[in-house]
């Protein structure tokens, strides 16, 4: 399941650099100009940063936890997307498919992933 961003969300710009997929994106309308989707609902009004669902892996087999909600200064800024479920398997192709230069970890999984 991809994760998105919160309308809480205070533009810190602190998750921008930690994302291995470069699926955070500054507004819907940069997401967009750049080809990647975005959920329904989600930075409507350019008013928050927002990731796509096509590009987030929840990092898993980068890392043992989302690196986005472990720098927000926002707690619960960062959460599962319901409109995106995936499994651990699908998270890991996912990440070997964008990632193909990388390795990639079938062990970096954190206890959050719910498909």
């Amino acid at each position: 399941m991809a994760l998105l961003i919160t309308e809480e969300c205070i533009n810190c710009g602190a998750c921008l650099p930690e994302c291995p997929n470069e699926a955070i994106f500054e507004t819907r309308s940069a997401a967009e100009a750049a080809g990647c989707k975005v959920s329904e609902g989600q930075g409507e009004g350019d008013t928050v940063y927002v990731i796509s669902y096509e590009r987030c892996t929840e990092c898993v087999g980068h890392f043992d936890e989302p690196q986005c909600a472990a720098v927000c200064p926002v707690d619960d800024c960062c959460v599962p997307d319901p409109q995106h479920p995936e499994s651990v398997e699908e998270l890991l192709e996912k990440a070997r498919r964008l990632n193909p230069d990388k390795e990639i970890d079938p062990n970096k999984v954190w206890s959050g992933v719910r498909g």
